[in-house]
């Protein structure tokens, strides 16, 4: 059996940029000193400011490791591989349900350590976890390879970033900050593009707990040509290249704008930006909000140009 913590908090990025904050505090402080300072206070002054910086990086640095402490929530045996979720409740990776694993470093990881990820059947992968000693790379190659006797992958599925499942020639511009999606189409292409959310809410199989939700992706090609990965899942997960829902948020967003589209109107501004030759003919606006939950409402911009 193989323990360990995976910390769910303490990302080493901001500790980084919070040392870089604290180095160039000083230099600032240092260059006002040099200007400002009575020449006989300025010896003792810059010298003060050596321990001062080296106890705000002490203490950032001390935070940080503070968070890396706490009890195991992983736990990997002749049964599965086990973890605590956020309620403290444990769940499970039965191991009948692994077909092949996959190693490596992955971008959805807090820490850039090497992490775990398990093909489970029916297409399904694991969230990547990170290793942390005693589970080493090694250790954890061990168990799975000479104890579960399942092979190991070269990649997850579905990594080729140039994999698409569908293109449709709308231009999309999302604005997390403000919980808003611009998109700007004929009206036939922004149709496609709502039959494909709604395929997506329909035929796109929800995931065991844990797992990873299966992705489908759309080129979406009109001027800057983009990637948007739509995915059936338990919870709202929306960002500029991802939406990720509940069926019924998926279905709500495709039907609300499916009657948009037969509703439209002429305001008087277009938030969306157009190319010279398109702005002798205004697009057509509309937009509707779609409530999702926890995460509030997301209102849906429409450009609708002329066929």
């Amino acid at each position: 059996m193989l323990s360990w913590r995976v910390p769910t908090h303490g990302d080493p990025r901001l500790l980084r940029i919070a040392l870089a904050q604290i180095g160039l505090a000083s230099i600032v402080a240092a260059l006002i000193l040099l200007v400002a300072a009575p020449a006989g206070w300025l010896g003792p002054s810059l010298f003060g400011l050596i321990p001062l910086a080296i106890f705000m990086a002490y203490r950032r640095w001390l935070a940080y490791q503070r968070s890396m402490d706490g009890a195991d929530n992983m736990r990997l045996d002749d049964a599965g591989l086990f973890w605590l979720d956020a309620s403290g409740t444990e769940q499970v990776f039965r191991r009948g349900a692994v077909t092949s694993f996959h190693i490596g470093r992955d971008g959805d990881t807090l820490r850039p350590v090497p992490a775990l990820t398990l093909h489970l059947h029916g297409g399904f992968e694991s969230q990547p976890i990170e290793l942390h000693p005693p589970a080493t790379s090694d250790a954890v190659r061990r168990v799975l390879l000479d104890e579960w006797r399942i092979p190991e992958g070269e990649r997850p599925a579905g990594s080729n970033p140039a994999d698409y499942d569908a293109a449709v020639s709308v231009y999309a511009e999302c604005h997390d900050d403000f919980q808003e999606w611009h998109w700007e189409g004929t009206s036939a292409e922004l149709s496609r593009l709502f039959d494909l959310l709604a395929a997506a809410a329909n035929e796109l199989p929800i995931p065991p707990l844990g797992a990873r939700p299966i992705f489908r992706t759309i080129m979406l090609t009109r001027r800057e040509p983009a990637r948007l990965r739509l995915a059936h899942s338990r919870d709202v997960y929306i960002d500029p290249d991802l939406i990720a829902a509940p069926a019924d948020t998926l279905r709500q967003i495709a039907s609300s704008g499916h009657a948009a589209l037969t509703n439209t109107s002429e305001p008087a501004d277009s938030h969306a930006l157009r190319s010279t030759s398109e702005r002798a003919t205004p697009p057509t606006d509309a937009k509707y909000d779609v409530f999702v939950g926890p995460h509030g409402t997301w209102t849906f911009h429409l450009h609708v140009l002329p066929a």
